[in-house]
Formats: C-alpha cells, structure tokens, sequence
C-alpha cells in the first residue's frame, strides 16, 4: 500500500469530520440557553392533583404562563400531592415568602360560570407573587381562588341615590360576561347618596375608561305600545340577584385609575347597543 496515496486519501475528507463537531457545538449553545432561562425549582402540596400532569400543567399569573409542572407524586405519609414545578427566569418573586397557588378548575355557581378555558386546556395552577425571602416549598389549595377574593383585582366606586337591588356579591358584567363584583354597599358622609364598590378582576381592567356608564342591570324589562310591546326577560342570575352592566361609549377614554368614581344610573344608556369602541390597552 503507498503510504502517500493512503495520506492523501484522508486528508481529502477532512472537512467531513465538521459536521458532527458543528453539531456538537451548537447542541452545547442550545443546551446552555435553556439553563441560562430557567428559574428556581419549587415543590407545592396539594389535598388532590386529579388532572394535574407533568410536562402539560402550566402555571400561570394574570394569564401569562410562568412556569411548568415537571412531575407529580405522593407524599411520603400518601396524604397530600407534591407537584414539581420549574419557574421561568423571570419569575423569581413567585419562589418567595408570601407566594400562592391554587388549582383553577371549572366552577358552577349561581352567581356564574369560571374557568371554562379549563375544559379544554385541563386545570393550571394559578398563582400570586411574594415578597419576603427566597422560598422553595408551598402550601396550595383547592379553590379557585386566593384566601382573599378581592386579591388580583382593581376596585372603582359608583354613586347612587338608591342601591335597590344592588348587594355585596352581585355581578358586574361587560357585554354579558361576568367580570367583576359588588363587595361594598356603605352611605355617603352626609348620607345624600349610597356608595357602591366593585372590584375587576385585573386582567379586565382596560374595560373600565373614564367615560364607562354603568347601570342596573333588572331581571325583566318591558316596552309596552299601542302597536307594538316588547317582553325582555333576563338571566336566572339578574332575576334572583340584579347586578350592575358597564358598557363604554364611542370614543373610549382613558383607562380609568384605581379607585376611579363614576355615576351609577338606574337603566341602561339610550342606544347604548350601538356603542363598539375598540378597547385595547
């Protein structure tokens, strides 16, 4: 054999060899980027984990995703859940003293209907941040919901001569949809008008511009003519419990600040159905 020939052969296919190092180095970048994202690890105990999975349940905070479960498993004493989860990066203040979790899943009630996303997507862990030291292990709950309702929502104040039908617990809904309620119903100083406070979950804030009507909503209403009667009867909910609607006229203002009053009518708006502004943020 020539060792010249032989030489010359595999210097030849030198540059065959730079694929698999390329390879090589750009799984390392990749694999180095997703460290580098990755926040704190967490473990949360639950009483059930029905239909929460690993690789599948996210966890969320006003909608947006900020971690993942990465597994789930039984306590050592086989009385609690303990779900696994990984944070992302930017999600640190959620592995602090102070932070909450809870298991969102679909709820019936009289005064409506949450988490319908969850029939489709499956249950996700809701959660609110922290703000003390750094903390790895939490206590979650069933309920969909925070120990306090009213955390993670914004209140506003409405002004009324007379809050008949109105009481704490009511809906407050946009376009048919519930979001927010009444938690307060209290006299004025001098006792000439009724205040009535309402709380918006946050993530329906920019709804709520500063030249938003809001008005009673009435279980049945009717329009009685010569020619002509109209008969609206409303939902179950209005007949049995009233509630407030809030609607925004062309053009929408300003979103409104925190704690924002505004007048509380006793009907709806004339041709207030024609009113479609766009309301983004």
């Amino acid at each position: 054999m020539n060792p010249e020939k032989t030489v010359r052969k595999i210097s030849s296919h030198w540059y065959v060899w730079l694929f698999p190092v390329f390879a090589v180095l750009i799984s390392a970048w990749l694999l180095v980027q997703y460290l580098t994202g990755l926040g704190p690890k967490i473990e949360i105990s639950f009483d059930d984990g029905s239909r929460i999975e690993a690789e599948k349940t996210r966890l969320s905070y006003r909608g947006v995703e900020i971690g993942s479960v990465t597994d789930v498993k039984l306590s050592e004493d086989q009385k609690k859940v303990i779900v696994h989860a990984r944070l992302k990066k930017d999600a640190k203040k959620f592995a602090e003293e102070g932070a909450k979790y809870w298991i969102v899943t679909p709820k019936v009630s009289i005064q409506g209907i949450t988490g319908l996303e969850t029939l489709i997507e499956g249950p996700y862990i809701a959660a609110q941040p922290g703000d003390g030291g750094e903390k790895t292990e939490f206590q979650g709950k069933q309920e969909s919901e925070t120990d306090d309702p009213l955390e993670d929502t914004v209140a506003y104040r409405l002004e009324t001569a007379n809050a008949e039908s109105i009481n704490p617990g009511d809906n407050v809904s946009f376009r048919g949809m519930n979001v927010g309620t009444v938690t307060k119903v209290t006299l004025s100083k001098t006792a000439q008008t009724l205040h009535v406070q309402i709380n918006l979950q946050s993530k329906y804030a920019r709804l709520v511009r500063t030249n938003t009507q809001f008005w009673r909503k009435v279980g049945v209403q009717a329009k009685l003519g010569l020619f002509k009667s109209e008969l609206k009867i409303n939902s179950l909910e209005t007949l049995l419990h009233g509630g407030i609607e809030m609607f925004t006229p062309d053009p929408a203002g300003e979103i409104a600040k925190y704690n924002h009053k505004f007048p509380l009518h006793s009907s709806a708006p004339k041709d207030w159905q024609k009113w479609n502004p766009s309301l983004e943020k």
